[in-house]
C-alpha cells in the first residue's frame, strides 16, 4: 500500500486548509498519491466482519449515500447517489467531495461545515451546490455522521444528501411571485385593502391611504365597515354576511367612505374571498376605485336634467296659460266696451284687464326661464350698454348703497338681446339691493374670460372659447351653500311672502342659456354675493383675439414681467395653500403639484399661521380671500409676513376683482391675486410669477 500524505488531525481545531480550496492545483492533506488502478487495495468500506452487511444496506437504501475516509476521500456511493449525479462508483472513489462542488459551496465546506464536523463529529442539513455530470447544478442539503477509531480520531464519515433542487426553484418562483404580487398591490393606481375574516384590516396600499386620508397606523386598528358612511354600514355588512355565507359569489358596492377630515369619498367597492389550503377563508381582498369626479359630474348632470325638466314643464304651463289670458284679456275688453255709462263697472273691467296683464307678464318671465321666449339678439357693446344703465341703477337701489361700474378695457361685443341684457342686470341689482338691507356695495364689472375645454368638462352646456363676463356683486348676507343649487328655480324665494316671485333669477337663467352663455352664482355667508354672467363673445374682422393665457388689465402680473428670477423654481418650492372648501382646495393642490411643487394644506388662517411656524421653509402662500373664522386672507397676509417678513403671497377669490379691490382694502395693492374659477395656465403663470420676483 502507498504512502499518504499526512493527515489533519481531526481531533485538533481547523487551520491551515487553504490549499482545499482549490484541491487541483496542489497536493493537500486530502490527496491521493496512489495511482488510481490501486486505490482498492486501500480503500475498505467498513473493515469489519459486518463490511458486507453494511454494503449491501449502503446500496440498497432509497437515499443518496456516499462514504468518505479519515482523509476525506470518497471511498463509495451508492447506486441512488450514482443515478442523481451521474457519476460511477469508479469515477467517484478517491476523490475528494469538494471537487464536485461549486467554487461558493466548496469555501462554505472548508471554512464552515468541516470546522464543526470535525469538533462535534456530525451536521445536519447544510445547503451546498454540486455540479452533475452533465454540468447542470443540484441544490442538496448534506448530513454527516462520524465514525472515529481508537485514538478519538475520525475514520470514516456516512453522508447523506438530499436534492432540494426543485423545492428551492419551487421557492424562488413563489418569492418571485410573491415580490410581483407586492409590487402589483403596493403601486395600483386604485386602492387595495386586505381583510380579515373578521373585518380588521390587515394591510392597504398607498392608493387606499391616500383615497382614505389616513395612515396605515389608524387604519389597522380599526374595521373596514368604520370608515364607511352611517348610512352605507348597515347595507354593505348584509351584503358581506350573504358573501361569507355563499349567498352571493362576488360583492359588487358604490360606497361613500370618511375621511379623517370627516369629508365623503365616492369609492365603487368589490370585494373577493381568499381561501387557504383546507379551503376555509383566509382574507378578503377589497379592491376601491374613487368615483367622486364620476359622482360630481352625475350630480351636475341631474341637475342640468332637473332644470331643463322645470323649463319644459314651466314652458308648456306658460304657453297654455298664456293662450287663456289673450280669450281673457280680449273678453274683458269687449265687456267693457258694452259697460259704457256704468262708471263702477267699467272701472272693475279695467282692473281685470290690469291683473290679467301681470298675469302676462309673469308667464314671459316663465317662457324666458324655458329659454322659449321671442329674443331680438344683436350685436351689443357690453360696456356702454352697462354704463347707460348706471343712473337707472342708482336711482333703484336707494342712496344707502354705493353703486361701481368697472369695466374692462376695449369694447367688447356679444349677439344678445339688449333689453333682455338690461333687464337682467336690473333684476340682480335689485336682489342686491333687498340683501343689503342697510347698506352696503354694488358692483357691476365686465371682465374677458375664456372657459377652456377643462372646465366645460364640469359643466356639459358650456362650449370652450372666449366670452365677456359681466358680473353683479353685493356686500349682503350672502346664500347659505344649501340653497345655492335652487337659487334659478322657478318660484323659489328666500324673502317674504308677498316681496317676491321667485321668478327673477330664473328669467336671468334663461336668458343667458338661450343666449349660448353661462351662469354662476358665488356666494358667502355674511360676505355677500357674486352672479357672473358669461355672454359669448364676437370680434370684429380684423381685431385682435386675446391670448388664451390672460392677465387682468393695468395687473399686478403684468407690471411684475420681466423681473430678475431668484433660485426659486418649481420643483425646489413649497406652496401652502390655505382655502376652507375641501373639493376647491384639491383642484389647487393638485394643480401644483402637477407642476412640480411640494404642497402644504391649511383649512382657514389660524391653522396657516400654525403651519408656517412648523414648515420655516415655505417659499410661498396661496390663500383664498374670504374663509371661515374671523380671519380672512388679508388679515392671514399680514400675520404671516410678521413671522416670514419674505414670504411670497397669492391670493384668490371667487368674487370678480372689481368687486374685490372696490372694498378698499389697505393691506392689498398691487399684490398677486387670481380670480375663481382660474385654470390651470393661469395658476401657473400667477405662480410663477409671484415665485421668481425680487421682494
Amino acid at each position: 500500500m502507498s504512502k499518504l500524505a499526512a493527515a489533519p488531525d481531526w481531533e485538533q481545531p481547523f487551520s491551515g486548509w487553504d490549499e482545499l480550496r482549490k484541491p487541483a492545483e496542489k497536493a493537500s492533506a486530502w490527496k491521493i498519491e496512489k495511482p488510481q488502478d490501486q486505490l482498492e487495495d486501500y480503500v475498505p468500506f467498513f473493515p469489519d466482519q459486518n463490511a458486507k452487511l453494511y454494503e449491501q444496506l449502503l446500496h440498497s437504501l432509497p437515499v443518496m449515500l456516499h462514504c468518505m475516509d479519515g482523509m476525506g476521500r470518497m471511498t463509495s456511493v451508492n447506486k441512488h447517489w450514482s443515478d442523481a449525479f451521474g457519476y460511477t462508483q469508479e469515477e467517484a472513489a478517491g476523490k475528494l467531495f469538494n471537487d464536485y462542488l461549486t467554487p461558493e459551496s466548496r469555501l462554505h465546506l472548508v471554512q464552515t461545515i468541516y470546522p464543526r464536523y470535525f469538533q462535534s463529529g456530525r451536521c445536519r442539513n447544510e445547503e451546498v451546490v454540486l455540479f452533475r455530470k452533465d454540468g447542470t447544478l443540484a441544490t442538496l442539503l448534506l448530513s454527516m455522521n462520524a465514525y472515529r477509531g481508537d485514538k478519538g480520531r475520525i475514520d470514516r464519515s456516512i453522508c447523506m444528501l438530499q436534492d432540494v433542487t426543485a423545492k428551492r426553484i419551487s421557492n424562488e418562483a413563489s418569492r418571485r411571485s410573491e415580490q410581483r404580487y407586492r409590487s402589483a398591490f403596493e403601486e395600483a393606481a386604485h386602492g387595495f385593502a386586505m381583510i380579515s375574516p373578521t373585518g380588521l384590516m390587515v394591510h392597504v396600499n398607498p392608493a387606499f391611504r391616500d383615497l382614505i386620508g389616513r395612515s396605515e397606523t389608524d387604519l389597522r386598528e380599526m374595521s373596514f365597515d368604520e370608515i364607511l358612511h352611517k348610512d352605507d354600514r348597515g347595507q354593505f355588512l348584509f351584503s358581506m354576511q350573504q358573501l361569507l355565507l355563499g349567498e352571493i359569489s362576488s360583492l359588487k358596492q358604490e360606497l361613500r367612505f370618511m375621511s379623517a377630515a370627516g369629508q365623503v369619498v365616492h369609492g365603487a367597492a368589490s370585494v373577493s374571498i381568499v381561501h387557504d389550503e383546507k379551503g376555509e377563508i383566509d382574507q378578503l381582498v377589497v379592491q376601491v376605485v374613487d368615483i367622486s369626479s364620476r359622482k360630481q359630474a352625475e350630480i351636475q348632470l341631474q341637475q342640468a336634467q332637473k332644470m331643463e325638466a322645470i323649463g319644459q314643464l314651466t314652458g308648456g304651463l306658460a304657453h297654455d296659460f298664456n293662450n287663456l289670458l289673450t280669450v281673457i284679456i280680449g273678453n274683458l275688453q269687449l265687456i267693457d266696451l258694452a259697460l259704457k255709462g256704468n262708471e263702477k263697472a267699467h272701472k272693475r273691467a279695467l282692473e281685470a284687464i290690469d291683473a290679467a296683464h301681470k298675469g302676462s307678464g309673469l308667464t314671459k318671465q316663465l317662457l324666458a326661464f324655458a329659454r322659449r321666449q321671442a329674443l331680438e339678439p344683436q350685436e351689443v357693446k357690453i360696456n356702454g350698454l352697462v354704463e347707460r344703465m348706471s343712473p337707472l341703477l342708482s336711482r333703484t337701489i336707494g342712496e344707502t348703497i354705493e353703486l361701481k361700474v368697472d369695466v374692462m378695457k376695449g369694447e367688447p361685443k356679444s349677439v344678445i338681446d339688449p333689453s333682455q341684457l338690461e333687464s337682467a342686470i336690473l333684476n340682480l341689482a335689485i336682489n342686491a339691493r333687498d340683501a343689503m338691507s342697510e347698506g352696503g356695495l354694488l358692483t357691476i364689472e365686465t371682465q374677458p374670460a375664456y372657459l377652456d375645454e377643462a372646465y366645460a368638462s364640469q359643466y356639459p352646456e358650456v362650449t370652450p372659447g372666449h366670452y365677456v363676463m359681466v358680473a353683479v356683486s353685493d356686500t349682503g348676507s350672502g346664500i347659505p351653500p344649501e340653497l345655492l343649487e335652487k337659487v334659478f328655480q322657478p318660484f323659489f324665494t328666500t324673502k317674504e311672502t308677498g316681496k317676491g316671485s321667485g321668478l327673477g333669477l330664473s328669467m336671468v337663467y334663461g336668458f343667458i342659456k338661450q343666449s349660448g352663455g353661462h351662469i354662476q352664482v358665488y356666494s358667502e355667508v355674511g360676505h355677500g354675493t357674486s352672479i357672473k354672467m358669461y355672454l359669448p363673445r364676437v370680434f370684429a374682422e380684423g381685431e385682435e383675439i386675446p391670448s388664451i393665457v390672460m392677465s387682468e388689465p393695468g395687473s399686478a402680473q403684468e407690471a411684475l414681467q420681466g423681473e430678475t428670477k431668484t433660485e426659486t423654481e418649481a420643483g425646489k418650492a413649497k406652496i401652502l395653500v390655505v382655502e376652507d372648501q375641501e373639493a376647491v382646495r384639491a383642484v389647487a393642490c393638485g394643480f401644483l403639484e402637477d407642476f412640480g411643487y411640494e404642497v402644504i394644506e391649511a383649512e382657514d388662517g389660524f391653522q396657516a399661521l400654525a403651519k408656517l411656524q412648523d414648515h420655516p421653509d415655505i417659499d410661498l402662500m396661496f390663500s383664498d380671500v374670504v374663509m371661515p373664522g374671523g380671519m380672512n386672507g388679508f388679515d392671514l397676509a399680514q400675520a404671516a409676513y410678521a413671522i416670514r417678513p419674505d414670504l411670497k403671497v397669492v391670493h384668490t377669490s371667487g368674487y370678480p376683482k372689481g368687486a374685490m379691490v372696490h372694498q378698499e382694502e389697505p393691506r392689498f395693492r398691487e399684490g398677486y391675486i387670481i380670480m375663481k374659477p382660474y385654470r390651470r395656465e393661469e395658476l401657473e403663470k400667477i405662480i410663477r410669477d409671484a415665485l421668481t420676483t425680487q421682494a
